[in-house]
């Protein structure tokens, strides 16, 4: 029998359970695995625990999911001294610290409302340094009562109170505009 010096004889078939693995194919099964994993927590698992609610009421009594309408606006006070030309910053007062003041009025909340009674709840909204003011409140009429910690202004008593009606959902504005009589 005549063997050729340069012929490499073969290895036999090796019997496996699949093809070569190298770095490529092991990114791409890893790859598959986590988007299958993500697929899960975020389509399955939400319909296994159920829809996730958030209940945002000032009552522990009720567990409703309420949706709130939103109260913006500015407050300002001013003329604070004489001969005050128009849009002068320095004429008006600076609102940091202050907080406006709502209250509900009895027998006009929404759905789900406390048992706890009208008087003793009250909503405050920051008044940012610009007078802008901004907060959430449950469906319902309202009645602005005035600023914390105080008003203490001349034209603060013709301001106060104010009615307002929140509406499921809605945006409302209400600006404050208290006259001082500074001329």
């Amino acid at each position: 029998m005549w063997v050729a010096l340069n012929e490499v004889p073969l290895e036999p078939e090796k019997k496996g359970y699949g093809r070569y693995t190298g770095p490529s194919s092991i990114l791409v099964t890893v790859i598959i695995a986590i988007l299958l994993v993500a697929f899960v927590f975020y389509f399955l698992m939400p319909a296994i625990n159920g829809p996730s609610v958030t209940s945002n009421s000032t009552s522990s009594s009720t567990s409703q999911s309420v949706i709130q309408g939103i109260v913006t606006g500015y407050v300002t006070v001013g003329p604070s001294q004489p001969a005050c030309g128009a849009n002068e910053s320095t004429c008006t007062e600076d609102l940091s610290g202050y907080s406006l003041q709502f209250s509900p009025q009895c027998g006009t909340m929404g759905s789900g409302s406390s048992t706890l009674t009208c008087e003793e709840l009250t909503y405050s909204a920051q008044i940012a340094p610009s007078g802008h003011h901004s907060i959430l409140l449950a469906p319902g009429k309202y009645t602005i009562t005035g600023l914390s910690p105080s008003c203490a202004w001349l034209g603060c008593a013709s301001s106060f109170p104010e009615s307002v009606l929140v509406e499921p959902g809605q945006q409302l504005v209400v600006n404050i505009n208290i006259d001082t009589g500074i001329r």
